[in-house]
C-alpha cells in the first residue's frame, strides 16, 4: 500500500476538531473571566459560606472551588494540547484529545450534579448548561471514535513523529 496516497495532515474531517481546539482557549478564557472569577469575590464567598445566610449550603464553597480549579486546569490542558496538535504533531495528540473530550464531559456532569444540589443555583441558565452537556456528549460520541480509528489521524500524528 502506498502511504503517499493515504490522507494525512490537518485536513478532511480533522479540520473540524482542529477549529474547535483553536477556538477553545479563547472561549474558555472568556468564560473564566465572565463566570468564574466573579465567584471568587470575598464578599460573595463569605455570604455563601455563612450558615445564617438564606442562600447557604455547605456545597457552595466546594462547588466554587471545583469550578475554578477545573476551569483553570482545562484551560492549561487545552493550550498544551493545541501546541502539541498544531506545532508538534505529537503522537500523544490522539490519546490526549480523547482525554480532553472525556474530561469536558465528566467535569460537566459533576458540575451539573453539584449545581443542582444548591439553592438558587443556575435556574436561569439550566437550559444553557443542558445544551453544553448535550454538545459535549455529541462531541465525545463523534470525535473519540474518529481519533481512535481514523487513517488521517494516524498518518498526521504517528507518521509525522516517525518522519
Amino acid at each position: 500500500m502506498n502511504r503517499d496516497l493515504e490522507p494525512g495532515g490537518i485536513g478532511g474531517w480533522l479540520i473540524l476538531p482542529a477549529i474547535g481546539l483553536a477556538v477553545s482557549p479563547f472561549w474558555q478564557g472568556f468564560e473564566l473571566v465572565r463566570d468564574i472569577l466573579p465567584s471568587l469575590d470575598f464578599s460573595v464567598l463569605r455570604t455563601l459560606s455563612d450558615p445564617s445566610s438564606a442562600n447557604y449550603s455547605p456545597l457552595w464553597v466546594p462547588t466554587v472551588i471545583f469550578e475554578v480549579a477545573t476551569s483553570i486546569l482545562m484551560f492549561v490542558f487545552t493550550v498544551w494540547l493545541a501546541y502539541l496538535f498544531f506545532f508538534r504533531k505529537s503522537p500523544l495528540v490522539p490519546r490526549l484529545f480523547i482525554i480532553w473530550l472525556a474530561g469536558h464531559l465528566i467535569i460537566q456532569i459533576i458540575d451539573r450534579l453539584l449545581v443542582n444540589s444548591l439553592p438558587l443555583a443556575a435556574e436561569p441558565n439550566r437550559g444553557g448548561a443542558l445544551v453544553d452537556l448535550g454538545r459535549s456528549i455529541i462531541n465525545a460520541a463523534i470525535w473519540i471514535p474518529y481519533f481512535i480509528w481514523s487513517i488521517r489521524v494516524k498518518n498526521t500524528f504517528f507518521d509525522a513523529a516517525a518522519a
